[in-house]
């Protein structure tokens, strides 16, 4: 009897060992129906890449790949101008959407060493939104503000073009890749903003501020686009590296 149970707690443990091994395995590969491509093969890799994000774009929790349709954002403060006509305006528990829906339209670098060539995507997106909070803090002359609301801002028509820095580390002998550094260049059709809330006590200026924004909106994101980009950039480098970080670099491509 005791034999049997050695035995049988044995072969318990052999199953799940192999059931543990091969999980590790799959998480280790592209999705099985996601093409590969030959090292520099630009062409094939843009189109395996709008595979992924057509058929991966919202994760999939099986295969431990996170979403692109809901980005966190660190918190930003977008004017903060001290003086005797002052104000502060920050954005708050931000959530990014929409990179589920891009396209690739050029890409380069991703050669056998990728360490060795300049890495850049280019990449069109219908319509970028951002939802979140904001705090406004103002005083002037004759106007004085303190409000907190929702916000939604809305990047349309996006051209963006990503070039990315990046280095081959090795882990248990195989190589796998990683992004450091992301600079962006972004170009845009419209952009739309809409804060509720501004002045509690009069609705009527809350919708005019929004009116001169938007119908004054290149003015403005040429002033905040310094800022706000960075920041966007960042959670793009987040969430590329979290997809990134257990796929063997070369698990990524045919080698034969």
């Amino acid at each position: 009897m005791q034999l049997r149970l050695v035995s049988n707690a044995f072969l318990i443990k052999t199953i799940l060992f192999v059931y543990t091994w091969k999980a590790v395995s799959d998480a280790l590969q592209l999705p099985g129906d996601i093409q590969k491509c030959y090292f520099g093969d630009d062409k094939c890799i843009a189109e395996s890449t709008n595979q992924y994000l057509r058929k991966y774009g919202k994760g999939n929790i099986d295969l431990g790949l996170p979403p692109f349709d809901n980005l966190p954002i660190d918190d930003i403060t977008l004017i903060n101008s001290p003086g005797p006509l002052w104000i502060s305006y920050k954005l708050k528990n931000q959530r990014l959407k929409g990179f589920e829906n891009a396209t690739i339209t050029g890409i380069t670098g991703f050669n056998r060493q990728p360490e060795m060539n300049k890495m850049i995507i280019e990449l069109k997106i219908p319509s970028l939104v951002c939802h979140g909070d904001y705090e406004l803090r103002g005083r002037g002359v004759i106007l004085y503000t303190n409000s907190s609301g929702s916000t939604k801002s809305d990047l349309q028509n996006v051209r963006l073009k990503l070039n990315i820095k990046n280095f081959i580390e090795y882990r248990k002998n195989r190589r796998y890749l990683k992004v450091y550094g992301v600079s962006t260049q972004i170009e845009l059709d419209r952009w739309i903003l809409t804060a509720d809330n501004l002045f509690k006590e009069n609705t009527d200026l809350t919708l005019l501020l929004n009116r001169v924004i938007n119908e004054n909106w290149i003015e403005f994101w040429n002033e905040i686009e310094a800022t706000i980009l960075p920041v966007y950039t960042k959670s793009i480098l987040n969430i590329v590296n979290n997809i990134i970080y257990n796929i063997p670099y070369d698990e990524l491509f045919l080698t034969h």
